[in-house]
């Protein structure tokens, strides 16, 4: 069994096609989709296009949305997706593959390039980039992608970080207990941050946040055991 976690803020437009997508792959999947607030009918698009467990809870963020999600995850294998990546979401087999041959422990999807936007550029990618490098000497073309396929072992024994820097504590504690990652590339596309003001200030708390988890991660013992840790 692979499961799916899919947190959703806001996504009525693009969760059924993200849902269907996963459906037409040829895998047992278990979807878990948690509405982390949204104001329009995220979750009931969701439960219309076929998931399996539907959670709504008030706004907490990725981190604890996932984390949510998690809870409700039966499957060895775990597929982390965000809720925009539409039909493009039949690109989770190049994600899966790698894990479920035992050829990596934990994938990490690259977007093609796209000139204009985005693909690896930007300030808050360079900063998450750097920090990862700086604290396990590995450059990561995408830092702060959500699209991640990996054994349950492994979110069992890193967890979920809280904040827009969750993929950035995931990588660097996988890494530290010796777990193999690997970047591969896929045609997965999503909903690109715009060059607005309020765009502009989401992407500064982006960095701020990541800043914040990169000195949690300073502190954090450099290595860690692949065991189950006591408390959640």
């Amino acid at each position: 069994m692979i499961s799916v976690l899919i947190p959703a803020y806001n996504e009525a437009e693009r969760i059924e096609a993200t849902i269907q997508a996963l459906r037409s792959l040829p895998y047992e999947f278990e979807i878990v989709v948690v509405d982390d607030g949204s104001s329009d009918d995220t979750a009931k698009r969701a439960e219309t296009a076929g998931a399996d467990v539907v959670f709504r809870q008030k706004n907490s963020g990725k981190g604890r949305a996932l984390a949510t999600a998690f809870r409700f995850a039966t499957g060895d294998t775990i597929l982390l997706l965000d809720g925009d990546i539409g039909a493009t979401a039949t690109e989770a087999s190049c994600l899966l593959e790698p894990v479920l041959k035992g050829e990596a422990d934990m994938t990490i999807a690259l977007f093609p390039v796209i000139p204009g936007k985005g693909g690896g550029s930007g300030f808050v990618v360079e900063r998450a980039r750097d920090g990862i490098e700086g604290l396990t000497e590995r450059v990561f073309q995408a830092p702060l992608s959500g699209q991640r396929a990996l054994r349950r072992e492994v979110l069992e024994t890193c967890g979920f970080a809280e904040g827009w820097g969750m993929e950035v504590a995931l990588t660097v504690r996988a890494l530290r207990a010796k777990y193999r990652v690997l970047e591969v590339p896929t045609q997965m596309t999503h909903r690109v941050t715009g060059r607005d003001w309020a765009s502009r200030i989401h992407r500064f708390r982006q960095y701020l946040a990541v800043g914040r988890v990169l000195k949690m991660l300073e502190r954090e013992p450099s290595t860690l055991s692949k065991r189950k840790p006591k408390h959640g």
